[in-house]
């Protein structure tokens, strides 16, 4: 039986995923073991397939309609975040003003749907969001309110491990 119940956002994970601009004992030291950037907050997501139809001579219907490139993109409203992150987004250059090159570095966002059942039940599902890219990271510091963190990203691709709910 598929899963009909309403999802409430409960919790979203944001780990480090192959990343090359570190070495391994430097990406430790700044981010422990799990390799966790932090938690997420208010999140989006787009995914959008380009559609492109094709036309007969003389026709006025497409004859056929045929998939182009897939888009996976959203915002993060609020992170909680590790330091870290904005030395992953520079690379190099978070130290240096000139640097050799600039290699961007990956995240994977793991979204916890959960259908707030009582404990134990089941029927919840992981969204997972693979190869995200920061394109964009905005502070928010107001004198009378928390800090907010806004992001933008693009990633490559998404999977979602839906638990079937019993009969």
């Amino acid at each position: 039986m598929f899963n009909t119940r309403t999802f409430f956002g409960t919790d979203g994970t944001l780990t480090v995923a192959n990343q090359t601009a570190m070495d391994a004992d430097t990406l430790t030291s700044y981010l422990g073991e799990g390799k966790q950037l932090g938690h997420v907050l208010n999140v989006t997501l787009s995914v959008a397939t380009d559609v492109k139809p094709f036309h007969e001579i003389g026709s006025r219907f497409p004859r056929e309609l045929r998939a182009g490139n897939i888009d996976v993109h959203g915002t993060v409203e609020r992170a909680f975040l590790n330091a870290a992150l904005i030395r992953l987004m520079l690379g190099e250059y978070a130290s240096n003003e000139e640097a050799a090159g600039f290699v961007i570095p990956t995240a994977d966002m793991v979204l916890t749907l959960d259908n707030q059942m009582p404990a134990g039940d089941e029927g919840n599902s992981v969204l997972t969001v693979y190869g995200v890219v920061f394109t964009s990271w905005q502070l928010g510091m107001s004198v009378n309110d928390f800090v907010l963190e806004n992001l933008e990203y693009r990633a490559r691709r998404v999977s979602i491990t839906d638990a079937e709910v019993p009969a």
